[in-house]
């Protein structure tokens, strides 16, 4: 009986992968765009451009980068009770199937003693 109720288990775990993994490219990302930063690419202005440019691009990665890594720990931490929560409801599933197929026997035996008699 408890064979239909299935948990995503694997699809919470893949998902926790491609925010760490996402998380490493915005870090990789955030350490690229700092290395690169050369002082005169151009005119004054096109220097304070591309300056704002950039401290805005961190910024946002840096958002970015923190949202992942809170949403990444929320799935792991509903990950380990998810998982009890299906083992526990699979086991009383498993104890409902075993209580009605044991009345369903009690039942069959009563009915064939009853027609020997």
């Amino acid at each position: 009986m408890s064979g239909f109720f299935q948990g995503d288990l694997g699809v919470l775990q893949q998902m926790t992968k491609t925010l760490q993994d996402a998380g490493e490219q915005m870090d990789a990302a955030l350490k690229a765009m700092s290395s690169s930063h050369v002082r005169q690419r151009g005119t004054g202005g096109l220097n304070r451009a591309a300056d704002a440019s950039q401290n805005a691009w961190q910024y946002g990665l840096g958002q970015l980068r923190q949202s992942i890594q809170e949403t990444n720990d929320g799935v792991n931490k509903a990950h380990d009770p998810y998982k009890q929560c299906g083992g526990a409801v699979g086991q009383a599933l498993d104890q409902i199937d075993d209580f009605i197929m044991g009345q369903t026997g009690q039942l069959s035996a009563a009915e064939t003693t009853k027609g020997v008699k």
